[in-house]
């Protein structure tokens, strides 16, 4: 799943520019540290990271491929689950296949059913296809997200990379934020507008969509949306249809010719990927099935800001044994937390959810010296519609959506002159109507909406890609493959049609979802309150991150320092109220550390 990255001119001969994919492609080595595989021609210069060894030894990563009398080079990042049926299917058409790639896959499938072949896709990608005798170049992403792809323009030539920074690490390129990337950062994130990529001049490819750059222009297509259709199948049925959906969706993306892993917390979605997992395992793999989670020092302060207090070690116990899996702790401490916080910053790009993060990335870092692969159960809050709180209206009147609870606190920290120049309820008002003009449902019924749609459209239209991307930038950082399978897109589009008291069945929250599997796992399991994940509230922790944001703003290079209203922000850090109170605030003093990092990183001006 290595990084991709390229130059190209459809209009103008490029060749002079060859050693400018030498910064671009080295930007995104994360997604494949071993070396790049190049194709260079006078109009196009494509780059794909080697991920490992037997890659660099084996074949290409850059792949050619010849059908009707055309010339096809494609770089791919991500996985198809499908490959087999549909190379059967490609082969019936007379392609001669040279290997098992999934480049060369998408290669003769382009060839044979042009656009329409991304939605024949099943996987997790991010993919790029030059049509040497066209002097086209295709740009696709996968249905919902999970692998990222960025794209610019220098006047007339194209640069595009799996991360931002692939982009800013063009030596033309003068990475600079205006107003708009600056709203979205400060009032969105960890969160972003799809397609917006924050820096100026940068687009991100959104999902499910393709772009075509060719002498004719540029084009950007949307090859699948979900379906709107009326829901008819009985409580009984839809139960039925979510189970074999899940298990064929768990089946496809367990079955690698390496083996895999699972994330395992006791809760209901990891706990029911296993127990598919376990109970087909010999049609899938022949080995004993891992398990990892992550634990925290005894003499680590933390709190749990949960819908419950229970640990999840009995829960993770009883699955083990029940199961015969083998389970692996990673034993973390604050300190732990600390030093991977810059590299996790790095890794997302953009700033991040702070200590989530550092957690993910050192479990990632430790799964990967002994497994390729790992299999999460991330997403599925979002669409089987648990907990969703319908959007409401701030103190100011104004809209906001269902996560934007501290947006006024971090609009605190800004001095005045930056708060009016965002102006940032006006611009979540904005985004809030272009998120719900994206929906044809919200589009066409704007005076009828239900509120619980239009949360469940929030979660589904932002919270999945932030949550994705995360997964992704975390595992890839350690060239760990994350797979995962509750967010089929097959699954997402039956799913939306359910109504959402039938989601409720018997008033239970994820109710239908546990009728589905109710022989799977005991109903201690199934009926299982979420647990929030651990924030850490050692004063010691805390007073290290006070000196990294005091550092950091106090530099008189920091593009930061200039945005902030000093006195406020020194006011927070001296500030000594009630533990949840600090906690709020340190997410906060990590969030203006990553955005510091963020200027740095990228050289950034704000303008």
């Amino acid at each position: 799943m290595p990084g991709i990255a390229g130059i190209v001119n459809p209009l103008a001969d490029i060749s002079n520019q060859c050693s400018h994919i030498c910064p671009v492609s080295d930007a995104v080595r994360t997604r494949g540290p071993v070396g790049t595989s190049l194709y260079v021609s006078p109009h196009s210069i494509m780059a794909c990271r080697i991920a490992n060894e037997s890659m660099a030894g084996e074949s290409p990563c850059v792949t050619k491929v010849k059908q009707h009398d055309k010339e096809y080079i494609i770089v791919m990042d991500g996985t198809i689950y499908n490959y087999r049926e549909l190379r059967s299917q490609l082969e019936s058409y007379g392609c001669k296949f040279q290997g098992n790639s999934f480049s060369e896959l998408v290669g003769y499938g382009y060839a044979i059913w042009n656009s329409a072949c991304f939605m024949r896709l099943n996987g997790l990608f991010a993919l790029a296809i030059w049509v040497a005798d066209d002097k086209k170049l295709v740009l696709a992403r996968d249905h919902i997200g999970a692998k990222p792809l960025y794209y610019s323009f220098l006047r007339s030539t194209m640069v595009f990379a799996s991360e931002i920074r692939g982009v800013t690490s063009h030596p033309l390129f003068k990475a600079e934020i205006g107003v708009e990337g600056l709203s979205e950062l400060i009032c969105l994130s960890p969160r972003n507008t799809p397609g917006n990529a924050v820096v100026k001049g940068i687009h991100e490819l959104r999902p499910a969509h393709y772009l075509t750059f060719s002498p004719d222009g540029t084009v950007v297509s949307r090859y699948w949306r979900i379906e709107e259709r009326e829901h008819t199948d009985s409580a009984e049925e839809t139960a039925r249809q979510i189970r074999e959906l899940i298990t064929e969706s768990i089946s496809m993306q367990a079955t690698a010719d390496c083996p895999v892993c699972g994330l395992l917390s006791g809760g209901l979605y990891s706990s029911l990927i296993t127990a598919i997992i376990c109970k087909n395992k010999h049609a899938l793999f022949n080995h004993v099935y891992n398990t990892w989670s992550v634990e925290y020092e005894k003499s680590s302060k933390l709190t749990s800001i949960s819908f419950q207090s229970d640990s999840d070690i009995p829960w993770i116990r009883w699955i083990c044994r029940e199961l015969g899996t083998r389970h692996h702790y990673i034993l973390l401490s604050t300190e732990d937390l600390l030093e991977a916080l810059f590299e996790a910053s790095e890794a997302r790009g953009t700033p991040g959810t702070g200590d989530y993060d550092s957690a993910l990335m050192l479990l990632f870092r430790e799964i990967r010296k002994e497994f390729p692969i790992i299999i999460s159960g991330d997403c599925s809050d979002e669409l089987f519609g648990y907990g969703l709180k319908s959007a409401d209206h701030s103190a100011t009147g104004k809209r906001r959506f269902p996560w934007a609870s501290n947006l006024a606190e971090k609009i605190s920290v800004f001095n005045t002159e930056i708060v009016e120049w965002i102006k940032p309820y006006e611009y979540i008002d904005k985004c809030y109507e272009e998120a719900l003009f994206e929906y044809p449902r919200f589009a066409l019924n704007a005076t009828g909406l239900k509120k619980d749609y239009e949360a469940q459209w929030f979660s589904l239209y932002w919270n999945l890609p932030c949550i994705l991307g995360r997964l992704d930038r975390t595992s890839m950082s350690y060239n760990l493959q994350a797979r995962v399978p509750l967010c089929d897109y097959r699954l997402i589009e039956y799913l939306w049609n359910v109504p959402i008291d039938m989601k409720r069945y018997n008033g239970v929250e994820r109710g239908i979802l546990i009728k589905s599997v109710q022989d799977l796992l005991p109903r201690e399991i199934l009926e299982r309150k979420k647990r929030a994940f651990p924030r850490p509230i050692d004063p010691l922790y805390g007073e290290k991150i006070r000196n990294a944001l005091k550092e950091s703003v106090y530099d008189t290079e920091s593009a930061l320092r200039y945005l902030l209203d000093i006195r406020t922000l020194e006011s927070m850090m001296r500030q000594q109220d009630a533990c949840k109170r600090q906690t709020s605030y340190q997410q906060l003093f990590i969030w203006l550390i990553q955005l510091n990092g963020f200027f740095k990183s990228h050289n950034i001006r704000v303008l």
